[in-house]
Formats: C-alpha cells, sequence, structure tokens
C-alpha cells in the first residue's frame, strides 16, 4: 500500500497544479483559455479535494479502528 503521506502529499501536487494552472490560464488570465477547459480543472479540483477529504476519513477510521484493538 501506498503510504499515507505520500498520498495526501501527491493530492496536494494535484490540487496546487491545477490552481496554478487557473491562476495562469483562467478566467483573470490576460489570455484566458476556452470555458471548457477551464470548468475541467475546476471540477478536476472539486474531485481532487474530495478523494483527499475521502482519503482522510477512511484513514482516521483505520487508526482508530487499529488503536481499539
Amino acid at each position: 500500500m501506498t503510504d499515507p503521506a505520500e498520498m495526501i502529499a501527491w493530492l496536494d501536487r494535484r490540487i496546487a497544479s491545477a490552481m496554478t494552472w487557473l491562476d495562469d490560464h483562467g478566467h483573470g488570465s490576460k489570455k484566458p483559455r476556452p470555458e471548457n477547459e477551464i470548468t475541467t480543472k475546476e471540477y478536476d479540483i472539486a474531485r481532487f479535494e474530495e478523494i483527499k477529504a475521502a482519503y482522510l476519513k477512511a484513514l482516521a477510521r483505520r487508526n482508530q479502528e487499529g488503536a481499539a484493538a
């Protein structure tokens, strides 16, 4: 299994990368990309944040069960 810290760091990097892309190419940039590309990046960020939250919740539950055993 992938180390939890490594997985969380990977998700954080993906989120940061997509946010940087939006800063560089989103609505407020000098030459924004087409709306569908911007929407896709916003969707990606939301999904990565959902995955991270679910992963952290599952990890906390696993740690709690391990402590109870």
